[in-house]
């Protein structure tokens, strides 16, 4: 099977979203060096501005090097938090060369659009998070990269039967914010994986209220619910979170399967965009590109 990514590929190692933490960082640099790549660190990444790693000038000229320079085969992120919104209206899509780019989280919002313009894309950990991320899911990652065979995801069937699609998705609140902007996501006959972190259940409602009013779940295939850390009920609640979910999802009337190991729990299963895909027995699979 074809590599995402060959040993000794020049890694642009970039900061287009949230402040970091440079130990965090450092430690996932050398996980990913001691798989054989050579991730580079750009120059003056943290000069941080409020939540944001840099000012929006330096992330995106950062970005936009990254994307473009043929000296880099890949652009991996350093972390999420918030930012990348604020750059997609300056960057030049019209000249970026399809690369791998690697990411999760507040890095949803760029992925879709990337991948829609021809790059291929991985939801899934990035340096940041390596050293908080599962050793199965760092494995898993480094299989996905290296195009070995992977095992399915396993989960739990919430809406029964199975469904093929090609595979997108990520962030919930990320995807929510892309809606009414020329990037919002078109998932048409799509496995539809969404996850999140530290949001309260009223917040999820509006955020799956939100993409099934500008109809971006219309016609997905699937849908596959990642973790959602830290998104419990409040104490003494009477109701759940997968009544809160099944509110919106139920009506798609297509197989949704839970408890996904992606997301921002330590089990973070990285996989590609536009993989043909597989939801069925709460499982979730693709093959190979």
């Amino acid at each position: 099977m074809t590599p995402l990514l060959r040993r000794g590929a020049e890694i642009a190692v970039i900061a287009p979203s949230g402040a970091y933490q440079p130990h965090r960082l450092e430690e996932g640099l050398r996980r990913i060096e001691a798989e054989g790549y050579r991730p580079v660190p750009f120059e003056g990444m943290l000069s941080p501005e409020r939540y944001l790693a840099a000012p929006d000038a330096v992330r995106l000229a950062h970005l936009c090097e990254a994307l473009t320079d043929p000296r880099w085969d890949a652009v991996w992120m350093v972390r999420g938090g918030y930012g990348l919104t604020r750059l997609l209206a300056d960057l030049p899509w019209e000249a970026l060369p399809p690369r791998p780019v690697i990411g999760f989280s507040d890095v949803t919002a760029l992925l879709l659009p990337l991948f829609a313009a021809g790059s291929p894309v991985i939801h899934g950990p990035m340096p940041h998070s390596l050293p908080g991320t599962d050793e199965a899911s760092v494995e898993h990652l480094f299989r996905l990269l290296a195009g070995a065979p992977l095992a399915p995801l396993e989960g739990e069937q919430w809406v029964r039967g199975s469904a093929t699609g090609w595979l997108a998705g990520g962030n919930l609140t990320m995807l929510a914010s892309l809606c009414g902007t020329p990037w919002q996501p078109d998932l048409s006959g799509a496995i539809a994986v969404l996850e999140d972190v530290g949001e309260a259940p009223y917040r999820l409602d509006r955020a799956l209220q939100q993409l099934c009013s500008a109809g971006v779940l219309d016609g997905v295939a699937g849908v596959a619910l990642g973790s959602f850390t830290s998104c419990e009920p409040p104490a003494g609640a009477s109701w759940t979170l997968r009544e809160v979910l099944l509110d919106h999802l139920a009506p798609l009337g297509v197989p949704v399967v839970a408890e996904l190991p992606i997301g921002h729990g330590e089990a973070n299963r990285a996989f590609p965009f536009g993989a043909s895909a597989t939801l069925a027995g709460g499982r979730l699979w693709w093959a190979p590109r």
